[in-house]
């Protein structure tokens, strides 16, 4: 047999290229796997076995751990959520529930927020402000909070309400560049400290002499404090 009919030697291809690195590690080591399970296959068998056995010891040893359950735990009670926090009540009595607008009544929350509505000023609404029908008369309500918490007050949630006539028809507000009437309190109360705010309603012309309702809210999470007065030119 010629030179040229002789089987080929085998030869070796060039090298992977470095963007597959990680291809060339798995090859190489499934290589090198098969050759030791050729050389050594029982061993392998055997080892197999051990890692089998030493996995279902694991698994075992999990489920039989013991579970540890917290002493304020009650296993025969599904669990819930925690209760919410109690709202901050006003402490005016059963008696008492509805206060006269003016300078000597609170209404105390539980927290130590203060509420006060001091004065009902009527007013002329302005013809640019908005808020109100035309022949409505105009009602500035004067609200104070006293932060008695130890903590700062954020008024951003303080609503206040007013109501008017036989049937309680609720006022609309009114906001006034002229008499310096806008949304009411910004900002925060320090502890200790207390500050005062205007709303402006518009009440029909016939609700003036009938005694005005007020409710104000300190915020979100508090119930809201009734007062009562007249309106005062």
């Amino acid at each position: 047999m010629s030179q040229h009919q002789q089987n080929p030697q085998y030869q070796p291809g060039l090298p992977p290229q470095p963007v597959k690195k990680r291809h060339i590690l798995r090859n190489t080591m499934i290589a090198l796997s098969v050759g030791f399970v050729v050389l050594a296959g029982g061993c392998v068998a055997v080892l197999a076995n051990g890692v089998n056995d030493a996995a279902k010891d694991s698994t075992a040893t999990k489920a039989e751990a013991p579970v540890v359950t917290s002493p304020a735990t009650r296993p025969t009670e599904p669990a819930s959520e925690p209760p919410a926090s109690a709202e901050p009540t006003a402490t005016p009595t059963e008696e008492d529930r509805v206060a006269k607008v003016g300078a000597t009544q609170w209404f105390d929350y539980s927290d130590g927020v203060k509420v006060q509505v001091t004065t009902l000023k009527r007013f002329r609404i302005s013809q640019y402000a908005a808020g109100g029908k035309p022949g409505d008369v105009g009602v500035i309500v004067t609200v104070t909070l006293q932060n008695g918490s130890s903590d700062t007050f954020d008024t951003g949630l303080v609503d206040v309400k007013l109501a008017s006539g036989p049937n309680g028809d609720q006022a609309d507000s009114v906001f006034d560049s002229e008499q310096n009437l806008g949304g009411g309190f910004e900002g925060s109360i320090l502890p200790g400290k207390k500050k005062t705010a205007r709303y402006g309603f518009a009440i029909p012309k016939a609700h003036v002499s009938s005694t005005l309702q007020l409710e104000v809210a300190p915020g979100w999470d508090y119930e809201g404090s009734h007062f009562e007065g007249k309106l005062s030119n």
